[in-house]
């Protein structure tokens, strides 16, 4: 079995280190940290001063004569601040997920290597394993440098710590945003590996983003109607839960193809995720961890199945070296 994976681990081994020396990819996951940390101090510092503020209040009460236990403490929720940094997760680790992929086939392609690879006595599934090996750890990797500066962030700014649930809870938003970007990398592999022409394969894969990343997603926004008003239209009606259902189910068929048109997202199905382990749907703020990760298996299995099915594609194809290897 050693044997077996040991071609995969070198190949992996070469193609990290190949990629560490490519600056773009660097710049890119600098720009990712930088976005995001910029979105996260907006919101810290909001919340500093509502934390401020709240001190100042209970301090007041207190020299007033209050007792301080019968003052309830407020529920904060930092996670909350982290809408901006996932947003840019959504569109941006994307994007470095389709870069690194594409550069791991066009490396070969581009200098005509791939032909002299399989000469050597290595299967076609150790070669593209290995890719995929390098690509996942190279992913992960920046992935947690982002989510430990995302962390650090939003307790140095804010000033509200976070305890072992936070972390729990941001180490399966980080999985989720592997899995994610995963699927992307797939995307970006499988096209520069296939297309007769890299400038085509770098097309694809971008329309393909385009359409998961911004034009699904807004688009099943757009057709929702509780979205078109701040706090939902039934909020802002006062209509019961009850009378919610029954309108609801006068437009079956139209809330049927709207939400088919979001589940065909991954971004969908990752935000979807994300904002309410992170608690920044309000309905999920507060609420036990494992209850809403029972609710939201479903998000995580399509981030999965998708990620599997560009998998799918890319080791059911056997190489053909010789038409590779032309531009």
């Amino acid at each position: 079995m050693l044997e077996l994976l040991r071609p995969v681990a070198t190949i992996a081994a070469k193609d990290i280190k190949d990629a560490l020396k490519d600056r773009f990819i660097v710049l890119m996951t600098a720009f990712l940290l930088l976005a995001s940390l910029v979105a996260l101090a907006v919101a810290a510092i909001a919340l500093k001063v509502d934390v401020a503020t709240y001190i100042e209040a209970k301090a007041n009460l207190i020299a007033l004569g209050k007792d301080a236990a019968s003052i309830p403490d407020p529920a904060f929720y930092p996670l909350k601040l982290l809408r901006g940094f996932v947003e840019h997760v959504e569109i941006l680790g994307a994007i470095i997920g389709i870069l690194i992929g594409y550069r791991a086939a066009s490396s070969e392609r581009g200098r005509q290597t791939l032909a002299l690879i399989l000469t050597r006595p290595i299967a076609q599934w150790q070669f593209l394993a290995g890719k995929v090996l390098a690509g996942a750890t190279i992913i992960s990797t920046g992935l947690v440098l982002a989510f430990l500066v995302a962390g650090i962030a939003v307790t140095a700014i804010s000033g509200v710590a976070l305890g072992g649930n936070e972390i729990a809870r941001l180490a399966v938003v980080m999985s989720a945003a592997g899995l994610y970007a995963l699927a992307f990398f797939l995307l970006g592999f499988v096209t520069a590996l296939w297309a007769k022409k890299l400038p085509n394969a770098l097309l694809l894969a971008f329309t393909v983003w385009l359409s998961f990343v911004l034009i699904a997603p807004q688009i099943g926004d757009t057709l929702d109607p509780d979205n078109q008003v701040a706090g939902g239209v039934f909020k802002v009606l006062h209509i019961a839960k009850p009378q919610q259902t029954e309108i609801l189910q006068s437009f079956s068929t139209y809330e049927t193809i709207r939400n088919g048109i979001e589940v065909a997202s991954p971004t969908k199905h990752f935000e979807r995720l994300s904002f309410a382990v992170l608690g920044i749907k309000d309905t999920y703020a507060g609420q036990p961890l494992m209850p809403i990760l029972a609710e939201k298996t479903s998000d995580m299995i399509w981030l999965l199945a998708i990620a599997l099915a560009f998998a799918l594609l890319l080791f059911a194809r056997r190489l053909d070296p010789n038409r590779l290897s032309k531009e």
